[in-house]
């Protein structure tokens, strides 16, 4: 192992794995509209093709996925961490259109709706080959996600882009059932990559829950402002880096990466 000089903006401990966030971290999102109405057209006759007085597609997106997103969005800016599942948010918004659907057809039109949203993913094209050069290196390089949304979705969607081959391990804020900056979060998702806080150092793009989150269970942390307008007025993270290729540089002298 190369030795670390004391100033570095990392410090002076190794560095053993890498978490990083997900979203305007290792990909971008738009919403895609055309796609969600798409969808939502599909669900549509799926219900009526199972015997029930579905609505048209577009009054099942403003009715059902509408509604929904709305709530998570009233959970996130309530500042609560514990995590929020949007599964019986759905079925409670088609109960109110008078649908009954039992798990197995609810979960038919998850698949729709969440499959819909990958033509809005845009993975960043630093992410795949950042991801393979720290795994080359010997590092343990995991996920950790604030992600309400089905997670057996979520795994398909990094299994669609290539993602989920070059990761260790996957912890969604939806399987903890706490939302970063939760220290619970941070513990399963190191649990799960196999290395100590010490030595690993979390990759995100906000200043709550990816930098003070990771601080507060003495991890370091990155700043990631690869999916940013601007630069922020200040930050608590240990370095910050405008484009993902940038760790690779920044992490030389912690691990084996010859630079």
């Amino acid at each position: 192992m190369t030795s670390v000089p004391d100033a570095t903006p990392l410090g002076a401990a190794r560095v053993d794995g890498v978490l990083f966030d997900y979203g305007n971290t290792l990909a971008g999102f738009v919403r895609p509209g055309d796609a969600l109405l798409e969808a939502y057209a599909r669900i549509a006759g799926l219900l009526r093709a199972r015997g029930l007085a579905s609505p048209s597609g577009d009054v099942l997106l403003n009715e059902v996925h509408e509604r929904v997103e709305q709530e998570f969005v009233d959970h996130q800016r309530s500042g609560r961490l514990d995590e929020m599942d949007l599964v019986p948010g759905a079925q409670r918004a088609y109960a109110r259109l008078g649908l009954d659907l039992d798990e197995a057809l609810l979960d038919e039109t998850l698949v729709i709706e969440q499959e819909a949203w990958w033509q809005g993913v845009r993975i960043d094209p630093d992410a795949l080959p950042v991801l393979s050069r720290l795994r080359e290196a010997g590092l343990r390089v995991g996920l950790c996600s604030n992600a309400p949304y089905r997670v057996r979705s979520m795994l398909a969607q990094l299994e669609h882009f290539g993602l989920r081959a070059s990761l260790d391990s996957v912890t969604f804020s939806g399987q903890v059932g706490w939302r970063k900056p939760s220290p619970r979060i941070f513990e399963q998702a190191l649990h799960a990559l196999g290395t100590p806080a010490e030595h690993t150092v979390m990759v995100g793009d906000t200043e709550r829950d990816d930098i003070s989150g990771a601080h507060g269970v003495r991890m370091r942390a990155i700043l990631a402002l690869n999916h940013a307008d601007g630069a922020p007025a200040g930050t608590a993270a240990d370095a910050v880096i405008h484009r993902l290729a940038e760790l690779v540089p920044l992490l030389c002298g912690y691990t084996s990466l010859y630079c």
